[in-house]
């Protein structure tokens, strides 16, 4: 049988391209997925794209948010049947051939848009990291960084009990969004005085949760001067590189706790030391977005077809903050 050609993202030098090859028939445990859309993560694709973070697989795959429709399967299959909805943690393409394992590829639930599933693997990281927090009812918790998953993280912490959830940025229209969510305040710490502002709005003793999720180590020593005594700070962005952490004496004064929370390490398989898989992340958050208490569609900001994507990249190497969720449609 003659193969299928598709088409894909590249990095190449420092540009996108849209590149056409030939893809084989689903081996025994694959699905053939047809893409509606994928969701573009800026953070971590423009760190690949500029080669801050030089990593050639994801160069030549880059993405991980992929929302389509099964049209062929497998030997063995059982699992997933032609004409389902699946969201997939692929790279951006027209055809994907996908695995079936539960914490890879999902079934998109009715209420659930093809469009708001590609969110699924952010959020996933937003909700590991409130995990490996362990916050608990009535907590103040500062999120550091209104993008995609400071955005999820202001809604899972008010689920999860928060009493006041502050949020830090520098882009107005991502404070704004953050209120709309919940955020009790919203500080530019740019053209405000965060430590003055979080300090007054807990009544002097600080924050006992700060979730960073800017990927800037450089924002870590303003979070050690709000933090209140014993608070834990939660890094979740993803470093585009190795850079040295300044503790300050203020970090060992105030006997503060520094949690790393990368979510690709969170378990595949239940165990007695953490319960909650990756899968179980996953289709969680799929129940609250097809019970809305999970609201992601505002986080969408620009939607392009696939054939835009080269001129799409350009932007987000420049840095443009108004784009915050980026979706290609493939048709």
């Amino acid at each position: 049988m003659p193969q299928r050609e598709y088409i894909k993202i590249i990095f190449c030098d420092d540009r996108a391209e849209l590149v056409k090859q030939a893809l084989p028939e689903p081996a025994p445990g694959q699905v053939l997925i047809k893409t509606c859309c994928s969701l573009i993560s800026p953070g971590t694709e423009r760190a690949a794209l500029t080669r801050v973070w030089d990593d050639a697989g994801f160069r030549a795959s880059p993405g991980y948010a992929l929302a389509g429709e099964v049209i062929e399967v497998g030997q063995g299959v059982n699992a997933f049947h032609v004409g389902e909805r699946i969201i997939t943690l692929r790279n951006h393409a027209s055809l994907m051939l996908a695995s079936t394992d539960p914490w890879d590829t999902l079934k998109i639930p009715d209420k659930v848009s093809y469009e708001d599933a590609t969110f699924l693997p952010l959020a996933s990281v937003a909700l590991h990291a409130l995990r490996r927090a362990q916050l608990t009812l009535g907590e103040t918790v500062v999120i550091l960084g209104a993008g995609i998953i400071g955005l999820t993280l202001v809604q899972l912490a008010r689920m999860d009990g928060a009493r006041q959830i502050i949020i830090l940025d520098l882009a107005k229209n991502r404070l704004e969004l953050a209120q709309g969510y919940g955020a009790d305040l919203a500080i530019n710490p740019s053209t405000d005085d965060a430590v003055a502002l979080i300090m007054e709005a807990t009544g002097g003793k600080g924050a006992s949760l700060t979730i960073e999720a800017t990927g800037n180590v450089s924002v870590l020593p303003l979070a050690f001067q709000f933090a209140a005594h014993s608070g834990r700070i939660v890094c979740a962005g993803l470093w585009e590189q190795d850079q040295p952490i300044p503790i300050s004496l203020e970090f060992l004064a105030r006997e503060l706790s520094l949690i790393a929370a990368h979510q690709p390490h969170c378990p595949v398989m239940e165990n007695i030391y953490w319960p909650w898989t990756q899968q179980d992340n996953r289709k969680l958050l799929l129940d609250l977005m097809a019970s809305s208490k999970l609201r992601v569609s505002e986080m969408l900001t620009h939607r392009y077809p696939v054939q835009d994507a080269p001129q799409v990249y350009e932007r987000i190497k420049a840095g443009d903050r108004t784009m915050l969720g980026v979706l290609l449609e493939w048709g």
